[in-house]
This record gives structure tokens, sequence and C-alpha cells, in this order.
């Protein structure tokens, strides 16, 4: 039993190390490609516009993630047992526990993922025919010509961390006025109507 308990310490160890590596090079790859002029935002502008753009979409983006495991987690929970410990976590939980508001910040709050992913893309995607320090060929292809670089930096930064940490720390994630801003800004993207066609369905 030790000796499966350790094997798989082991391989858990090994895929942390290889998934960090591939983290951090497929990020360098992104720096590097905006940095050069080679995707469709450091191409029109400069590239520090670029890479503020990207960072600060990144960022959102994980908030906009983790907020909905934190507040579709926290529905069923009595606000009033945390209204003192954390209070802006209650005013989020007071606004989206009320009628069909969840409903409502589940549909603005998909909407402006496909926005800011979009931004990341326009952001830190390689141009056609993009090149990186004469790297292999097949490295270019991989990483650059089929969206893994980016994939990669989009998930595991933007999305699954904040996913895991929220549903972890559900109280927490949602206390701040970053995230109480965020589900305004979802709430007003459902206002618009401009998806409530999914409703008809």
């Amino acid at each position: 039993m030790g000796k499966k308990m350790s094997a798989a310490s082991h391989c858990n160890a090994f895929k942390g190390l290889y998934s960090t590596c591939l983290l951090i090079f497929s990020i360098v790859l992104v720096m590097g490609l905006i940095f050069t002029n080679q995707t469709g935002l450091s191409q029109d502008a400069p590239p520090a516009a670029a890479f503020i753009v990207l960072w600060v979409t990144l960022i959102w983006l994980s908030m906009v993630e983790g907020g909905q495991a934190s507040l579709v987690g926290l529905h069923p929970v009595d606000k009033e047992l945390y209204v003192d410990t954390h209070p802006l976590t209650y005013k989020n939980c007071s606004i989206t526990n009320k009628g069909d508001n969840l409903d409502r910040y589940l549909m603005g709050r998909q909407f402006m993922v496909i926005f800011i992913v979009f931004c990341i893309n326009y952001s830190g995607a390689p141009v056609p025919g993009a090149e990186l320090w004469n790297l292999p060929t097949w490295v270019t292809t991989i990483f650059l010509n089929t969206g893994i670089a980016m994939i990669l930096l989009t998930c595991m930064v933007g999305q699954l961390a904040s996913q895991v940490n929220a549903s972890h720390c559900m109280l927490d994630y949602i206390n701040n006025y970053f995230a109480l801003f965020t589900l305004y800004v979802a709430m007003a993207v459902e206002f618009t109507g401009v998806m409530h066609c999914s409703y008809l369905i």
C-alpha cells in the first residue's frame, strides 16, 4: 500500500512539474510574440499595450470564472452565516440569491467569458506566419500554429486555477470589490437582452 501511495505521489509530482514547465514555456512564447509585434494587437498598437491588455483580461477572466464557482456553490447556503465575517460576499450573494438573478448572472457571465477570451486571443495569439527565435519547425507548429501556447496560458492562468481555488475558498474568493464589480457588469450585460433568445430555447 505504501509503495502504491509513493508511486502515485511521484506521478503527481512529475505531472505538476511538466505542467508548470509547459505553462512557463507558453508564457515566454506569448510574451516573445507580443514584443516582436507578431500578435494582432501588437501589430496595431505598442507591444506594451498588448501586454497590459493580455494580463488585465486574464486577471479579469480569473475573477469571472472563480466568481461563478463561488456564487453557484454558495447559493444554497444561508448567507446570514457569514454576514459579519465576509460582508462583501454577503452583498454579492444577496444579489444573486434574489429571484432569478443567479440565472441572469450566469447568462451575462458567459457573454463576458467570450468577450474576454477574444481580447486575450487578439492580444497574444500569433499572426499567420509568426516565427520566434529560430525555434524548430515542430515547436512552432505545436505551440504557435495550433494555438497550444495560448490555450495553456488561458486555461491554466485565467480559468482552471481560479475555479479550483474558488471551489475551496468560496467565501474568501468573492469577498472583494473586484468580484462585486464583475457581478454588476455581468448583470448589466444580461440586462441589455443581447442573449435573451437563450431563454426561449
